[in-house]
């Protein structure tokens, strides 16, 4: 997948217009529109705006296997706000939460 069809394919699964992005951009909808057709290649400044901008990772270009529409450091920033209080929290929900994890950890290991 190239680059404009992979901007494009995380701008349809937000669900954001040409326009929106346009926007948040401060490029044109007809530049974007050409970078998703593929007619130009955005400059790494220009890519590093539009990934901002979709919450996406660089990365993603250069790694098939990682899922773009989420970045990892935002799961994991919002795991570690979810967990902020965990030293709060009562014995019997820190074990559940333990063994829920574990319990995820078996059926994932044994999806594989």
């Amino acid at each position: 997948m190239s680059i404009g069809e992979k901007l494009k394919a995380a701008r349809k699964q937000k669900r954001l217009t040409l326009k929106e992005v346009a926007s948040v951009t401060n490029l044109s909808i007809s530049y974007i529109s050409d970078i998703e057709h593929g007619k130009s290649l955005p400059p790494i400044d220009t890519l590093t705006s539009l990934c901002k901008a979709l919450d996406i990772s660089m990365y993603s270009f250069f790694k098939e296997e990682e899922p773009m529409f989420l970045r990892e450091t935002t799961l994991q920033g919002e795991l570690t706000e979810l967990l902020r209080d965990f030293p709060d929290w009562s014995p019997e929900d820190k074990e559940e939460l333990i063994r829920y994890l574990k319990a995820k950890k078996v059926v994932r290991e044994g999806e594989s």
